[in-house]
Order: C-alpha cells, then sequence, then structure tokens
C-alpha cells in the first residue's frame, strides 16, 4: 500500500515565534531508547545510547534534558512528563527525577515484540484523544533546538505529523493526536512505517514536515556515535564544517576521557572516548574509537576505528 500524506515545507527562518503559538494539548514527550537486538556499541560498552557520553562529565541524556526544560518553560508549562523506554539490561535503572518543570521517568519498555506503532499505540490509551504526544529516539544528539523542531511539526498540522530532514529522510521525531492510535492492533507486533501509517492515511491526516535543515544524528553505531560527536563539538566551538568538502579529518575535534579511567603520558585521544574504567598506557594513539570498561590499550599501540572491549585488548 502506498502511503499518501500532505508535505508541509516548513523554513525555520519564517516560523513564528514559538512564544506566540505555544503547543496548549501537548501531554507528554516519549523517549525511545529501547532495542529489540543489542548493537555491537551497546554490547561492547555495556551502555544504553543515552548513557553514553559527549564529553567527560556530561552524557547524551544530559543534553536531552537540557532540551526538554527549554522546551516546557517556552511552552510555560508546569509540569511536563518525559518518558524515556530503555531495554532490560541496557545498564539504565529505573528511576523518576524532577528537573525544574520537567518530570523524568526512565521505565523499562513493556514490550520488546510490539514493533514502534504497538509501542506508541499502548503508550497512547493512558490520553484522551486530543491529547498529543512528542515521540522521538533517545538515541541521537540534536542539533536545533527542540522547541523550534515541536513548533514545525505543529505548524504542519495533521492528527499524525512525521519530521524529514532537507532530503525527505525522517529525523525520527513525531507529533501526534493520542486517538489516531486507537485503530492500532493491542495484540502482536505493529510496525510503524509498513503497516500502522498506511492504514492511519486512509482514516486520519498524517503528513510530513521537511525542515530546513538536519537536526539529529543517530549515536547507535561507532561511526555514527563518532560522527555525532564530530558535528557536536564543531557547534559547540562555533565551526559548522563537519561533513563539508574542505572538512579537514586529521585535525581532532574532540578526546573524551571519563572520570574514572586512567590515560598515561604522551597518550593522543582523537576524536575518541576513553570511557571509566579504562586503561591507557603512555604513548598510545587512540582515534576515531571507543575504549570500554576494563579494558587496557598498551603502550605505544596503534587503535583506528574500533571498540575496544574489557575482555580482549586491541592488536598491536
Amino acid at each position: 500500500m502506498t502511503l499518501r500524506y500532505v508535505e508541509h515545507e516548513v523554513d525555520q527562518r519564517q516560523a513564528q515565534s514559538p512564544a506566540r503559538r505555544p503547543l496548549s494539548d501537548l501531554r507528554a514527550v516519549v523517549l525511545l531508547a529501547g532495542e529489540v537486538r543489542a548493537n555491537t556499541l551497546r554490547k561492547l560498552t555495556g551502555r544504553a545510547s543515552p548513557s553514553l557520553p559527549v564529553g567527560a562529565s556530561r552524557t547524551v541524556l544530559d543534553c536531552w534534558r537540557e532540551q526538554l526544560i527549554t522546551l516546557a518553560e517556552t511552552l510555560g508549562i508546569e509540569q511536563l512528563p518525559v518518558r524515556v523506554l530503555i531495554s532490560r539490561g541496557s545498564g539504565l535503572e529505573e528511576r523518576t527525577e524532577r528537573f525544574g518543570p520537567v518530570q523524568l521517568s526512565i521505565e523499562y519498555d513493556p514490550s520488546s515484540l510490539r514493533g514502534t506503532a504497538g509501542l506508541l499505540s499502548d503508550i497512547a490509551r493512558a490520553y484522551d484523544d486530543d491529547d498529543r504526544l512528542l515521540v522521538t529516539s533517545a538515541g541521537q544528539i540534536l542539533f536545533e533546538p527542540l522547541i523550534r523542531i515541536a513548533m514545525d511539526l505543529h505548524h504542519a498540522g495533521g492528527d499524525f505529523t512525521l519530521g524529514t530532514d532537507p532530503n525527505g529522510v525522517p529525523c525520527g521525531l513525531m507529533l501526534f493526536r493520542a486517538g489516531c492510535m486507537r485503530s492500532v492492533n493491542p495484540i502482536g507486533f505493529c510496525d510503524l512505517n509498513e503497516q500502522a501509517l498506511p492504514e492511519l492515511t486512509q482514516t486520519h491526516d498524517v503528513r510530513v514536515a521537511r525542515l530546513a535543515s538536519p537536526v539529529a544524528m543517530s549515536v547507535r553505531t561507532l561511526p555514527g556515535y563518532v560522527g555525532a560527536l564530530r558535528s557536536y563539538h564543531h557547534r559547540a566551538s562555533g565551526r559548522c564544517d563537519v561533513g563539508q568538502p574542505f572538512d579537514e579529518q586529521w585535525r581532532p575535534t574532540f578526546g573524551i576521557v571519563e572520570p574514572g579511567a586512567t590515560v598515561g603520558s604522551d597518550v593522543v585521544v582523537h576524536d575518541s572516548v576513553v570511557l571509566k574504567g579504562a586503561r591507557i598506557e603512555s604513548g598510545a594513539v587512540l582515534v576515531r574509537s571507543v575504549v570500554c570498561p576494563g579494558a587496557v590499550v598498551p603502550a605505544h599501540a596503534h587503535v583506528v576505528d574500533q571498540v575496544v572491549p574489557g575482555a580482549i585488548g586491541p592488536h598491536r
């Protein structure tokens, strides 16, 4: 079945101020961090993607928390529930914390076999039909303000609105009325793109908001994680040339060493991450790599484009 939708071009320069267009019916934000199968990066690091560092003492989830606080404060929401759904064995524990207007709850995915649409349908049943939910993947770093993206999705209208980059590739953000997910089968697996959306277009207003610029990068794989960190730190330093034809990758953009890691003298950490509990001996060189807890990189070893596991040291 062919998906039919209304596409809405979003020019962020022409979008109205968020303060003038509040999302008064926004009832919750859902960050999806569950996985049916653990990928290589999570298996070796023992970290779910939201707990991966973007700085020595700052994680992907910290970035989300700051974005969510700004979202709630700008919209004038006194208490915004944020649900982070994780898989069991992800290294994160269930808990609920309050950060100003944001009530952040880390919860286990109730069923990893329901598919994205099935999971969203189960979540939506706890809300009224006209309540809106903002949903995205927690395993990515945003490069644009979440409040601006949310308002762009809202401006596009519709019962169910998907955000995409300028090339039409989904950016993992969606805004929808809870009521439009009632028709999803409450039992069994249901995929969002292949099963649910084609059916929703027959009975609901499904739209695509094509955003004016790329807004996020995934951190679920080693190349994705390193690429997202390069872009994040480029932007933090005022540079935006990452990924451009004249981007000089020989020049280091970041080097993250978590507290609790041991790094010897003359170690080069070139666009790499050293996690807590790892040991890097003197003279070693790390390039676009992640060193896991318990790993030992021998003196003068060169590690390039690798995830170094804790049980097995790298090849010299």
